[in-house]
């Protein structure tokens, strides 16, 4: 909830009032301009106001915005969305500090608004780091995550503020752990004990000695070490690009009469000519579509497919040329298998070091991988393939603005098939943005203010098919102490097990060892204590307290399962939120909803206890269904071309139900 008040300082005790997580007293001075909300110069979603979501929640960083000299605002926490936030106008220059009860402050730089975002935010507010508010101090790039960058120091300085002012207020139990820290009126009391105010320049110029002394003074907090410190800045980069990644589903454009694989895109499309026209019949066309996901350990994967061949028609859309490569043309399944060439933290880019590409393996003889070659996150939105009207809206820029340096940021592709070179351009969003996950309903051993503590979570997944003839998969899974999921297969499972069990394949938990053993495995090798072979699958978005407007006390989960090894379940969608458009007909779309598992039972019982009532649910408290775009889509060509035998069987495996059930040997632990 945000009042429209202009405030001199931080009101912690109102901010907490509003959230429900209790707090200290707090004078609250409104002034006499209103057009104004408490943390921000404007309203979110209002026009020309952008809207950052700190990558650290932090509720009271006091901050001004350069279009309004006549107020002050603070970053405030909002329990029921999990961020903190501000907000300025379009173009602004953004001053941070935080303010002491009177005089003096603590300055924290500033930075260009249009360095996040130079467009209005309302769906996906961009994110500022704190290796940006860093750069806004020293006004030098960060060269690399590492703690040897002038610029990463001072994030690190940042970092270790933050976690001296949670563990002054016992709000963070620890000096690596990520939770809502609220700077209290006692922090800011404390402020005017300090000599001086604290310019920024001071604040970088310090040694690590002057630093330590300096935080001493003010909370009488030792700084974490500064491998705890990196540890804070690192995972809270890995967060910053982690989210559900998807392109533009190129069926259904407006005319566009023509599209060069340099100079245009709509979705993932392109061909083997330079120059890909909707009329020209003698092309080969290739389009596609996909689902990618980057997790808590910065790690990206994800399925799809596409389609390849001519059309003999001379059409005028591209649209109306893959409706028809869809229903003509045998899709091939594409496989993204876990990399970390994705989206860069820093730079926004694909592949920042152009070397690698970020690459799609495509099931297909003669087709080597698809490999996506550069592309830019503009505005924490999208990568868009061409300088038309989406880049010119993300980048402010008019058409005659647009120089051969803005190619460098296109999205685009390129693969060989036999010989053959296609290449073309990609239009996609970014979706579903991660956020912290909150002691109160993620408990672990090093963050549980308790003497019980959840996760890691070991459990089974049971996959039933909409078509009853495919039988049932039941694949054991643990939710790691970090919050990323990964399969937890027993040892020994025969290698065709997919064609040789009777009845429900079984891929479970192990009921002796399944429960033991490291959580989180080389993130490389993915084997097990046991050897055994287990697959990155999702990560757990993030958490709804019990204060949530949305089901409390619960988790949201999002896997893609991406691999041969899992069999009829490779290419299945849980918990992503999506529609997906296959037709005209909108009753044939491919709906994948959310998945939320109740925490409540879990949260409640006693060490020792396996609870029963742990259900998963989507948001509307129904069974959560699950998907399969590679499945459906051969579907929609079988019903054009029955005759054709395979995509009427891999049709069956369209998606179904899911259910969640805790391992037999799971139990709530003792901290």
């Amino acid at each position: 909830m945000k009042k429209i008040y202009a405030l001199p300082f931080a009101v912690t005790a109102l901010v907490a009032a509003l959230s429900g997580c209790g707090g200290e007293s707090a004078k609250v001075i409104p002034e006499t301009y209103d057009s104004s909300t408490v943390n921000g110069a404007c309203k979110s979603a209002s026009e020309k106001c952008v809207e950052f979501i700190l990558d650290y929640p932090v509720d009271g960083i006091n901050f001004t915005c350069s279009s309004d000299s006549k107020n002050k605002f603070v970053t405030l926490f909002d329990a029921s969305e999990g961020v903190s936030s501000g907000a300025c106008r379009v173009g602004d220059t953004v001053n941070f500090y935080l303010q002491g009860e009177k005089d003096k402050r603590i300055e924290l730089g500033s930075i260009q608004l249009d360095n996040l975002s130079k467009v209005a935010s309302s769906s996906t507010p961009p994110r500022l780091t704190l290796i940006d508010l860093a750069y806004g101090m020293t006004k030098q790039q960060a060269q690399a995550i590492s703690p040897t960058d002038a610029t990463v120091k001072v994030a690190m300085r940042l970092a270790m503020i933050i976690q001296a002012l949670g563990m002054k207020n016992n709000q963070v139990a620890s000096a690596t752990e990520i939770q809502p820290v609220y700077i209290s009126d006692s922090n800011r009391q404390a402020i005017e004990s300090l000599d001086k105010t604290v310019t920024t320049a001071t604040l970088v110029g310090f040694s690590d000695t002057e630093f330590a002394t300096w935080l001493n003074q003010w909370l009488g907090q030792t700084p974490i070490s500064a491998t705890e410190a990196f540890s804070v800045v690192e995972n809270l980069m890995n967060i910053s690009t982690a989210a559900v990644y998807q392109p533009e589903f190129a069926l259904f454009s407006t005319e566009q009469s023509l599209i060069s694989a340099v100079s245009g895109s709509n979705g993932l499309v392109g061909c083997d000519k330079d120059v890909c026209a909707p009329s020209d019949m003698a092309k080969s066309n290739i389009f596609g579509h996909f689902l990618l996901m980057t997790d808590r350990q910065g790690v990206t994967f994800g399925s799809g497919l596409q389609w390849r061949g001519t059309v003999d028609q001379s059409l005028t859309t591209i649209g109306g040329t893959n409706a028809l490569l869809m229903t003509k043309v045998k899709p091939k399944q594409m496989t993204a298998t876990p990399q970390e060439t994705w989206i860069d933290p820093l730079t926004k880019e694909i592949d920042h070091a152009r070397k690698l590409g970020f690459k799609f393996d495509v099931d297909e003889a003669g087709a080597q991988p698809l490999v996506i070659t550069q592309g830019t996150l503009l505005a924490n939105k999208m990568v868009v393939g061409s300088g038309g009207t989406l880049y010119q809206t993300l980048t402010n820029k008019k058409e005659s603005e647009i120089t051969s340096a803005d190619a460098a940021n296109y999205g685009l592709w390129n693969q060989t098939v036999n010989g053959s070179l296609y290449k073309g351009t990609l239009d996609l969003y970014k979706l579903y943005p991660l956020s912290y996950l909150d002691k109160n309903v993620f408990s672990t051993q090093a963050n549980t203010p308790k003497s019980t503590y959840v996760f890691p979570l070991y459990a089974d997944l049971t996959f039933k098919f909409n078509n009853t003839t495919v039988k049932s998969v039941k694949l054991g899974i643990v939710i790691d102490r970090n919050g990323d999921i990964r399969t937890n297969i027993k040892p020994n499972v025969p290698a065709n097990i997919f064609d040789t069990a009777i009845g429900t394949v079984d891929l479970s938990t192990d009921d002796k060892v399944g429960c033991s053993g490291q959580d989180v495995l080389d993130k490389y090798t993915m084997l097990d204590d046991q050897n055994t072979q287990q697959y990155r699958i999702g990560t757990v978005t993030r958490t709804f307290t019990r204060g949530s407007k949305v089901t409390p006390e619960t988790i949201s989960l999002r896997m893609i399962l991406a691999d041969k090894a899992l069999g009829t379940l490779n290419g299945a969608l849980i918990g992503m939120n999506t529609t997906i458009q296959t037709s005209t007909d909108s009753s044939t779309n491919i709906v994948v909803g959310g998945a939320l598992l109740q925490m409540a039972n879990l949260l409640s019982a006693s060490a020792g206890v396996k609870p029963s009532g742990v259900v998963m649910t989507d948001s509307a408290n129904q069974k959560v269904r699950w998907a399969n775009s590679f499945a459906s889509f051969n579907g929609t060509y079988s019903n054009s071309v029955p005759a054709d035998t395979e995509s009427k069987e891999i049709a069956k495996l369209a998606g179904g139900e899911i259910t969640f059930d805790l391992a037999p040997c799971y139990t709530v632990k003792a901290k």
